[in-house]
């Protein structure tokens, strides 16, 4: 049985964050040996299994590359296939299969033709990450095996059951949004408060099964296209941390 499983929720360009919350953990000898995520976790996750430390993964956020990897389709007359994340991930991991990670990795999509999420963690692994991040209406669908897939986190943001069944300690690091505002105005930003609360609705009891949740509040003000605020983000997601750390030492020892 796996020792550590670490849960890593989608939130869009907020997923830095869970970069300093890696950094932090492997810092203090803490290291997952068994990741799972929806969306931007899933990202972030299959940089980890594949051997990128949370510093390396920092520099790559930096690229050009990287930068374009959510650029928005409807500015361009059409939803887009998330060709740049293609291409990134295409360049940056060794092989496009689950078992040439180095750590194993469960990745969430969400079919839209059964209604229900699917956790994946072999075979080909990067149309299942274009999968997990093609968010509705932004992106396009992909289609996997028949069945069309969007993006993990709108049924299963934080999928923490294969850690719950592989791992004897779990933690879960969440970066979605769902505080109190009073500042909501326009059909905008009804609608992406309505989405946030949505995938809040999928994760908040799975937070709750984690040995060790974390969440970065801090990360809520960012934007999800925020991508060049990922240094930022890092850092509050390291802080948020730091500050629990013995905390969560304590808690992963029971």
């Amino acid at each position: 049985m796996d020792e550590l499983g670490i849960a890593l929720s989608g939130g869009g360009a907020r997923g830095a964050a869970h970069l300093g919350v890696l950094h932090a953990l492997n810092e203090n000898n803490i290291f997952p040996n068994r990741v799972s995520g929806s969306s931007a976790g899933s990202i972030i996750g299959a940089l980890y299994c594949s051997g990128y430390t949370p510093m390396e993964i920092i520099l790559l956020s930096k690229k050009k590359a990287f930068l374009k990897i959510f650029k928005i389709g409807f500015l361009n007359k059409g939803l887009t296939e998330l060709t740049y994340l293609k291409d990134f991930l295409n360049a940056h991991l060794n092989k496009d299969s689950f078992e040439s990670l180095e750590l194993p990795l469960h990745v969430c999509v969400s079919n839209i033709n059964s209604g229900k999420y699917e956790i994946i963690s072999k075979g080909k692994l990067i149309e299942v990450l274009a999968a997990s991040c093609a968010l509705p209406l932004l992106f396009k669908s992909v289609k996997i095996n028949g069945n069309l897939y969007v993006d993990g986190g709108l049924l299963n943001n934080l999928p923490v059951e294969p850690l719950l069944l592989n791992c004897d300690k779990v933690i879960g690091v969440s970066v979605c949004p769902h505080e109190t505002r009073d500042d909501i105005r326009g059909i905008r930003n009804v609608a992406e408060r309505c989405m946030q609360l949505a995938i809040w609705g999928t994760m908040q009891h799975r937070f709750n099964q984690c040995n060790v949740a974390i969440e970065i509040e801090k990360s809520f003000k960012f934007g999800m296209f925020d991508v060049k605020k990922s240094e930022e983000l890092f850092e509050i997601g390291y802080e948020v941390t730091i500050q629990q750390i013995n905390e969560i030492k304590e808690k992963l020892k029971k």
